[in-house]
């Protein structure tokens, strides 16, 4: 008697487990599911971005950059982050590679201050491809001598 419970149990478990498996893949297959802040990976040179040319120069001296935004709501501190950006760039020309080398506090200081003035909530709502599309235009605004073709992310991390 115990051991037919039992077994009942299993069943019904196993086909518990089931229906949820089935509808959950039912709606990532549909597309009504999907992962929030999931970031795909960037491309991690310009070797593997697709149809670069042999004109493209890739630009990585930044490192790694920590940063922490804006505080939101009640809460004193805002959320510490570490991102490290790359560029990609035309290499035919030497004195724009100078200015980028001689810029690269500057540079530094305009992502820094960029995330401190968005909160988390604010960077997740306009996206990954937002936040590097206002930041290309806010490092080309500072550069003279050329402008860089996209900024990648190598690390793009919140710290909770």
């Amino acid at each position: 008697m115990k051991a037919d419970i039992n077994r009942i149990l299993i069943y019904v478990l196993i086909g518990i487990g089931g229906i949820i498996f089935f509808f959950t893949v039912l709606g990532f297959i549909s597309g009504k599911a999907s992962c929030h802040h999931i970031r795909h990976s960037d491309p991690a040179g310009i070797s593997e971005i697709k149809d670069a040319g042999e004109n493209l120069a890739e630009f990585k001296d930044l490192g790694t950059l920590r940063a922490v935004t804006k505080a939101e709501g009640d809460v004193s501190t805002g959320v510490s982050l570490a991102i490290a950006p790359w560029f990609a760039y035309e290499k035919t020309d030497s004195a724009f590679t100078e200015e980028l080398a001689y810029k690269k506090q500057g540079l530094k200081s305009i992502f820094i201050q960029y995330f401190a003035g968005h909160t988390q909530k604010e960077l997740f709502s306009i996206g990954e491809k937002q936040v590097k599309e206002e930041l290309l235009q806010l490092i080309n605004n500072s550069l003279e001598m050329g402008k860089i073709e996209a900024i990648y992310f190598d690390e793009y991390i919140f710290f909770d």
